[in-house]
């Protein structure tokens, strides 16, 4: 088994939340905020008005594009991303069916599979247990992964449209500001807090389409390509188990028919 495992054979997902990396890029973005604050007070730096334009409106036009429900599922992908990766969980799975399939251990002693409680290995075992061959639980799992993994890339869509539609949004205030300006023109007091709406808003959208949504997307993007990678491995794995244990019973199915024949 740990030659095996020094040499390679055995491919199981590495634990790939690396909080270091998430720590400096938090900071980092931080850094970014703080120098491009350092021109102005941050109390210079904020604009109720703007914010709604810019923040309220692309909340607004997701909601438009998307329903309740898919906005709230992805702000759960998303914040589960943050997280860890999407294989953390089957870390543990993986190696046990890597154990089983070496140490020639039967598929049902891994779990009871008395009922289907979430648990994807549980549930294999509990539709094995129901006498369901392996490519009709392949269709069931296949069809729970498939599920999953459209929420997974309708997360990614959100974010990406998010990303385009803030800035959008961030130059719509600023046509606001200008109009609001030239109106002003006569006034000069007025003028600070139109040019203030105008600039702010571009500051605002690009801020939120290139540092927070666009870098989201690309995490939650990277965490598909884990997701499936993963879930691939264990339907692999857990086919090696279900199809040995047919062949058990195919094998003594046969012996008992020639016991039958001879006698």
């Amino acid at each position: 088994m740990d030659k095996l495992k020094a040499k390679s054979y055995l491919k199981i997902p590495k634990k790939r939340f690396d909080p270091f990396a998430l720590l400096l890029s938090v900071a980092g973005l931080g850094f970014v905020f703080l120098t491009a604050g350092k021109a102005s007070s941050i109390q210079h730096m904020l604009d109720m008005r703007g914010l709604v334009i810019v923040i309220g409106g692309t909340i607004f036009v997701l909601l438009f594009q998307f329903d309740f429900s898919s906005n709230f599922t992805s702000l759960k992908i998303v914040l589960k991303s943050l997280l860890g990766t999407p294989d953390k969980s089957l870390v543990k799975i993986l190696k046990q069916l890597d154990d089983a399939i070496l140490h020639d251990t039967r598929l049902d002693e891994l779990r009871k599979g008395e009922f289907l409680d979430g648990d994807i290995l549980n549930d294999v075992i509990y539709m094995y247990h129901k006498g369901m061959l392996y490519e009709e639980i392949d269709v069931f799992v296949t069809a729970r992964i498939t599920d999953e993994y459209v929420e997974r890339e309708m997360a990614v869509s959100l974010l990406n449209k998010a990303a385009s539609i803030s800035p959008a949004l961030g130059l719509f205030g600023t046509v606001l500001g200008l109009v609001s300006v030239l109106r002003s023109l006569e006034n000069p007091t007025a003028i600070g807090s139109s040019m203030s709406l105008a600039l702010l808003t571009t500051v605002y959208g690009t801020a939120l389409g290139s540092l927070v949504f666009t870098p989201l997307a690309g995490r939650v993007e990277h965490h598909n390509v884990i997701f499936l990678e993963a879930y691939k491995q264990l339907l692999n794995k857990v086919a090696i188990l279900l199809k040995r244990s047919e062949r058990r019973i195919s094998t003594v199915q046969l012996k008992k028919v020639n016991a039958y024949e001879v006698e």
